[in-house]
């Protein structure tokens, strides 16, 4: 980054928006990294941990302050195999989030890609962190339990539908829409081959996620309904700012039945564009992507290639000042 463009991401006190990543992006090394040389993060990394480790290893799990900051860091088939994947994911998004705070100001508004809405949902203050990682936890042994696959394919909308169509399998739908150039469909009974042959056939790149289950596709109603149950067990209080959520292009209101509205993750599609776009209210001036690996981010500067505001990605801007 140059400085210029460094100095451009400082005073954004009430004029940002912080996206929190979906699952399948994850990068481990970005967390020891993000420690080694920031100060602030580190910081907020170890305020982080010092709550969620205790939620971690009550389940069995390891403990991430430690693990997740080794020399040499875990792979993501480790944490897969400790069952902490998504709660890493989780801890490094509110890491970012309150060094950011920290740094530049709170945010106006938080948007959840995804999964990423149970830490944007902390965030805001409508979950306590332990029981937002106790969430995180119950809510990832209900998705691991969805049937499917899922394909990205480097399209369109417009051509993922079209691939649909041509491999024959009628109950594949499109789950994620990231931009005019990323996909993600889901094949609710895990068989990707013919998606895989359509898409060759019509030059488009398809590649089986790394997340090992089905998500947002209609069919998910029984599993839905399993969500809802979790998030309802955990108290709840009035969010602090706005919550944007990507999964059905909505808005958590206070009226809301939150465990239902997030439970709707699980059968809704993600349209981030329009997402993205609903959450820059009037005056926002920075979108900062919280994902380790910055996938957010490109996404989001194709989104707003004719906009005014700026995009960052911590993470992944070596010289970004947290």
């Amino acid at each position: 980054m140059t400085e210029s463009a460094q100095e451009s991401a400082t005073g954004f006190a009430g004029a940002s928006v912080h996206v929190f990543p979906p699952q399948g992006t994850f990068a481990p090394a970005a967390i020891s990294a993000a420690t080694g040389r920031s100060e602030r993060f580190a910081d907020a990394f170890a305020c982080i941990t010092e709550q969620t480790d205790e939620v971690s290893a009550a389940e069995g799990g390891v403990r991430l302050s430690r693990f997740l900051t080794e020399v040499d860091p875990p792979s993501v088939e480790e944490l897969q195999q400790t069952g902490c994947l998504e709660l890493a994911s989780f801890v490094a998004a509110l890491a970012a989030h309150r060094a950011l705070c920290d740094a530049h100001g709170k945010p106006a508004a938080v948007l959840g890609v995804s999964a990423g809405d149970f830490a944007a949902m902390t965030a805001a203050g409508v979950f306590s962190l332990q029981n937002g990682a106790h969430l995180a936890l119950k809510a990832a042994a209900v998705q691991r339990s969805c049937p499917g696959r899922m394909v990205a394919l480097k399209c369109s909308r417009e051509e993922a539908d079209k691939i649909i169509l041509r491999s024959g399998d009628h109950d594949a739908s499109v789950a994620l829409v990231f931009d005019d150039r990323s996909v993600v469909v889901t094949a609710p009974r895990g068989e990707v081959r013919a998606l895989r042959e359509a898409a060759s056939a019509m030059g488009v790149q398809a590649v089986l996620t790394p997340v090992p289950f089905g998500s947002h596709h209609p069919s998910l109603s029984r599993e839905m309904e399993a969500l809802s149950a979790v998030v309802a067990s955990y108290e709840r209080h009035p969010a602090t700012m706005p919550v944007h959520s990507a999964a059905g292009g909505r808005v958590y209101r206070d009226g809301d039945s939150v465990p239902r509205a997030m439970a709707k993750n699980l059968v809704s599609p993600v349209d981030f564009p329009a997402s993205l776009r609903q959450s820059l209210f009037p005056g926002a001036r920075v979108v900062f992507d919280l994902d380790t690996g910055g996938a957010l981010a490109s996404s989001a500067r194709r989104i707003l290639s004719q906009s005014t505001v700026a995009v960052h990605a911590p993470f992944s801007e070596s010289t970004f000042a947290w």
